[in-house]
């Protein structure tokens, strides 16, 4: 549960440093996306990014309907959960229209990218990217715990 919170709040958090216009809504780590009509963890343009430590068949349901609405899917999860992604999206024969990335290679690009591929300034930037992180934290959820201390 904690490392789930974690991605969650860490793709967030990278989500509102690289768009800091797209008007993100952050959501306690607990809140489920049917009762409150969420399309994903988060939604920004045509896609709904979807945070999970492990892929499950109700996910990939999720995502069909997403696409069903038009709204290209995108699963962001740890390198083991990657295949069972992709094979519960294979099995349900939708694999050529969902993305999966892991979340290391999806944080880490934006980090090089932001620093100009120079270690001089990747602490400034990665430091930025984890107070956006803290204070999400604060935020939407009730357990300090979850914050990360650099």
């Amino acid at each position: 549960m904690v490392a789930g919170a974690v991605m969650q709040h860490l793709v967030g958090a990278k989500i509102e440093t690289a768009l800091p216009d797209a008007g993100i809504v952050h959501e306690g780590f607990s809140v489920a996306d049917a009762p409150s009509g969420r399309k994903g963890d988060f939604l920004i343009g045509d896609t709904a990014i979807h945070v999970t430590t492990a892929p499950t068949e109700a996910l990939i349901r999720k995502c069909r309907n997403n696409l069903a609405q038009s709204i290209r899917p995108l699963i962001i999860t740890t390198q083991s959960g990657m295949g069972g992604a992709i094979a519960l999206a294979k099995n349900a024969d939708v694999a050529e229209r969902i993305d999966v990335i892991e979340i290391e290679q999806f944080i880490a690009t934006n980090i090089y990218e932001w620093t100009a591929f120079q270690q001089t300034k990747r602490n400034v930037s990665f430091r930025k990217l984890l107070e956006v992180y803290n204070r999400i934290i604060d935020q939407c959820e009730t357990d300090p715990s979850l914050k990360i201390e650099m």
